[in-house]
């Protein structure tokens, strides 16, 4: 977000009220409606200063190897005491980074998980300034931190041209006639990759003769 002209500040108790902080986590200080309020409070607050607008967001990380069913607690106080802040939440698999307004995310028990493809935006569409390859130069550094294989197909399958055309192939047989720009908004819905690598890979697919580009709009060879 820095990098992508918002301002960011850090908002959540962790960073205001230390000594607060610690007498929660050891249990010393009532279970009250104010101390979850404290608890749940958000971690970030970003300023827009070309629309002059402030959110409150609120990170999650969840080491899964699947986006489809995330397990996220507090959603209740979330939604009762920050109404109007966003989630946003880190996974390294499918778009790794998604974000939804607290408002419109159910409440759900605390074994039960979200489907953060359908129930959750991409992260650039709630934070239109943030391009997906800013994204994408992060997703490495989030792997290894999350004790992931920095170059494993399941979670970098734009590494290696086995794993990666064959998804272009079926993105394109399955999204004829689209644009380079919709085809590469669609392939972020499940995969991560920056712009000029999907770029590269489609060019050359098209270079091989795998697929057709016609008036800048994409369809798989009659030959496949």
């Amino acid at each position: 977000m820095d990098m992508s002209d918002y301002m960011v500040f850090p908002y959540g108790f962790e960073s205001a009220f230390s000594y607060i902080k610690i007498q929660l986590h050891k249990g010393e200080i009532t279970d009250t409606p104010t101390a979850r309020k404290i608890r749940s409070s958000p971690d970030l607050l970003v300023y827009d200063p070309s629309d002059k607008d402030i959110k409150l967001v609120e990170v999650k990380s969840r080491n899964y190897d699947d986006e489809k069913d995330v397990v996220i607690d507090k959603i209740g106080w979330y939604k009762k005491y920050w109404e109007g802040s966003i989630l946003s939440v880190i996974i390294p698999h499918g778009h790794w980074f998604y974000a939804q307004y607290i408002d419109k995310l159910e409440i759900r028990g605390p074994s039960k998980g979200y489907n953060l493809r359908d129930e959750f935006e991409k992260f650039e569409d709630i934070f239109p300034k943030v391009n997906t390859d800013t994204l994408y130069r992060f997703k490495r550094n989030i792997a290894e931190k999350m004790g992931r294989p920095k170059d494993h197909a399941h979670y970098f399958p734009e590494k290696d041209e086995i794993f990666f055309f064959p998804e272009l192939l079926r993105l394109v047989e399955k999204n004829k006639g689209k644009t380079l720009d919709q085809l590469f908004d669609i392939f972020n819905r499940d995969n991560l990759v920056s712009m000029q690598l999907f770029t590269g890979s489609i060019e050359r697919l098209v270079q091989v003769g795998k697929i057709r580009k016609s008036k800048d709009r994409f369809y798989l060879s009659k030959n496949q």
